[in-house]
């Protein structure tokens, strides 16, 4: 099984978070790690991928432009088969008052034909630009633990030293 984690950044938060997925994932299967920003042909990029992990900044109360434009020029069973995990970066509150990347993510890539396995992931960022707060980089590593369970993967977990 092969994993790809997808991403869009314009300052920095979201592929942060991105790079902490990407790790937690590659314990346990090949994962790759690209911005949407480095990507010519997005077909070719999502060839031979199982688990596609799909992140981008929530913008206007969605997705980024140069994200959806992407993913929304793929055809209606360009993601048939294949697994599927959204996560965004927003500002702290209610999503009916920030809006949220990942519904939206939720919703294009389903379109696509693709199986949603995880409930989309917010991690929350303390301004515009950022930073992160406090935790996310730790909410993002429990959250692909999410991931890997729910395609059958469970990893040991750590014990600290001394125990």
């Amino acid at each position: 099984m092969n994993a790809l984690v997808l991403y869009d950044s314009k300052y920095g938060n979201t592929e942060r978070i991105a790079e902490t997925i990407a790790l937690a994932l590659q314990e346990a299967l090949p994962t790759r790690l690209a911005s949407i920003d480095d990507v010519d042909d997005i077909e070719d990029l999502l060839h031979g991928i199982d688990l596609l992990v799909v992140g981008g900044p929530t913008h206007r109360h969605g997705l980024s432009g140069p994200l959806r434009t992407p993913l929304a020029r793929l055809g209606e069973s360009a993601l048939g088969g294949v697994r599927v995990a959204v996560f965004d970066t927003r500002v702290h509150g209610s999503r009916l008052v920030t809006g949220s990347a990942a519904a939206r993510l939720v919703k294009l890539l389903r379109h696509r034909g693709a199986w949603v396995i995880v409930p989309p992931a917010s991690f929350i960022v303390g301004g515009t630009e950022g930073p992160l707060l406090e935790g996310e980089n730790e909410h993002a590593q429990t959250w692909a633990q999410e991931v890997l369970e729910a395609i059958g993967i469970r990893l040991r977990r750590r014990v600290p030293a001394g125990r």
